[in-house]
């Protein structure tokens, strides 16, 4: 955090609050939030600064795909009340000349506050939050700084996508845990240090895809008050590194240096899981664009690089001890993991038995921790609970159907190639999308229907090309504003002449889309200047 900010009411209380819990993961604190700036900001997403075209002043976004050269304004700048006169457009059948002059209506909004928030400062998408430093896509949540993706949490620090977790320094995917460092997809845990894919587990260091442990170091159990001597040494050169050189190794660095060779595992009988099919996904697709574009489009590989030109893309990579096919999302900095160390779920639990001894273990320190946990130091990425159907290529899911290429998703259906979906269906190339349905190529929004490139809006229905609106309905080319229908460039044109423009657009795309197999305008390059 820049001196400049140092004395800002923010600064102080997080300051206060990042000295508290590292007094309780590290045994005492290690120094000024602002001295540990660069490691903290290594593991969320990065926020995206620009300049207000009214003001000047600094503005905040939480997504870096807007063109360059396009207006900018913060949040607290744009009048939603404004009325704005029709578009001068003697025919209004030319898309071209709607698309050009919508686009001078057009500015991206950041600083992205919302709710009962107080104590934000360069961040962006937060809402009923305290005390946010740096950070996106923050709810209901309080003290966090350097951190994406945060519900429901409290001093947090240099974290991607907590929730309801407290306490937590440099971690990676967690759902209710508390006082973690370098903990990572993990669930109901607490005091636990360099972990991976644990459930329900307590004070565990250097532990991987165990449920219910307890006071262990490399998954070996060693009673309480041998695992207590054993972190608190542990601790004391943790604290002495972060002094001396503000950052300590993550997770996946220790690892990497474990060493190489097939893991000891023998033949393992995979998990009983209902066919794999993609037909109910191409299905879905063709439906959905029919709906939305008024053209059906057949066979999603064809569409991919369309639908995720602005969504993080999961990878293929192949286990290690038996060449099977293993799906990473790349959300998270999961795609930092080794490749050397990745394996099916059912044979990372094959794997956690340790080969160690308790003695073994009274030995271990940072620099040779790799050499001590490299029998159980394997990492699994298919994440999942409860009832899920004809999962393809995901991973992190719940309560999910005829999903493909879709993390971290909760009850999402007859879905294909999207980010951070939950409770929706029928979404396709759409990244951090809540509670819609039957959309294509929308970001950031909440309860959206029918709609296509549309970004940071709510309560929408049969919109195209729109930012930062809501409750709107029927809308061609709108940016911040509020309870519009039929409307065309911000302004309200009535159900015909809104139709008219709409079958314009809509040829324009098919025509495109059966020619290219793509769409070159997007809502993130509508507003450049010159295009």
């Amino acid at each position: 955090m820049a001196a400049a900010n140092a004395k800002t009411e923010a600064y102080i209380e997080l300051n206060k609050r990042w000295k508290q819990t590292c007094g309780l993961l590290f045994g005492a604190p290690v120094g000024e939030l602002a001295e540990y700036k660069e490691w903290l900001s290594e593991r969320a997403d990065p926020v995206f600064s620009a300049k207000s075209s009214g003001s000047k002043k600094e503005v905040t976004y939480a997504f870096k795909a807007y063109c360059a050269g396009a207006a900018w304004a913060s949040f607290d700048e744009i009048d939603f009340g404004k009325k704005f006169e029709p578009l001068k457009i003697n025919d209004i059948k030319d898309i071209d000349s709607i698309i050009r002059a919508a686009s001078e209506r057009s500015c991206y909004a950041g600083n992205v506050i919302l709710g009962n928030s107080k104590f934000v400062e360069r961040s962006a998408n937060v809402s009923d939050s305290f005390y946010v430093y740096e950070s996106s896509r923050v709810g209901d949540s309080k003290y966090i700084a350097y951190s994406s993706m945060a519900r429901l949490c409290e001093c947090v620090f240099g974290t991607a996508a907590p929730g309801e977790s407290e306490y937590m320094v440099r971690c990676n995917d967690t759902y209710k845990s508390r006082r973690c460092f370098e903990l990572w997809m993990s669930t109901g845990c607490a005091d636990c240090h360099y972990v991976f894919a644990l459930t329900d587990c307590n004070s565990c260091m250097f532990c991987f895809s165990l449920t219910g442990a307890k006071y262990a170091i490399g998954n070996l159990p060693l009673g309480k008050e041998k695992y207590s001597k054993i972190r608190q040494g542990l601790l004391e050169q943790m604290r002495d590194e972060l002094q001396k050189k503000k950052c300590l190794p993550s997770l996946a660095d220790i690892v990497k240096k474990c060493n190489g060779g097939a893991p000891r595992v023998g033949a393992i009988e995979a998990k009983s899981n209902s066919q794999k099919d993609m037909r109910p996904m191409e299905e879905a697709f063709s439906s959905t664009s029919r709906i939305v574009l008024g053209v059906q489009l057949n066979g999603l590989a064809i569409y991919a690089p369309w639908l995720t030109r602005h969504i993080e893309r999961g990878e293929r990579r192949k286990s290690v001890a038996s060449g099977k096919e293993v799906f990473v999302g790349t959300y998270a900095k999961y795609g930092q993991l080794p490749a050397s160390r990745m394996v099916t779920e059912e044979e990372a639990l094959a794997l956690t038995k340790p080969m160690k001894t308790p003695e073994d273990m009274e030995e271990i320190s940072l620099a040779n921790a790799h050499e001590l946990i490299s029998d159980v130091a394997y990492f699994h990425l298919d994440y999942h609970a409860f009832t899920n159907k004809n999962i393809i290529d995901c991973m992190a899911y719940a309560y999910s159907s005829n999903c493909f290429n879709c993390f971290p998703c909760v009850e999402i259906k007859d879905s294909a190639y999207n980010f951070w979906p939950r409770s929706s269906e029928h979404l396709f190339g759409c990244g951090v999308l809540f509670d819609s349905q039957f959309c294509l190529n929308c970001h950031q929004s909440v309860k959206l229907s029918r709609c296509f490139e549309v970004d940071s809006s709510r309560d929408c229905s049969d919109c195209y090309f729109s930012h930062n609106i809501e409750n709107c309905q029927s809308c061609l080319f709108c940016f911040n504003v509020k309870n519009l229908r039929y409307a065309i460039g911000n302004a309200e044109v009535g159900k015909e002449r809104f139709l008219q423009a709409k079958e314009a657009l809509f040829a324009r795309i098919g025509s495109e889309l059966g020619k290219k197999k793509s769409v070159k305008l997007s809502i993130f390059n509508l507003g450049c200047k010159g295009k």
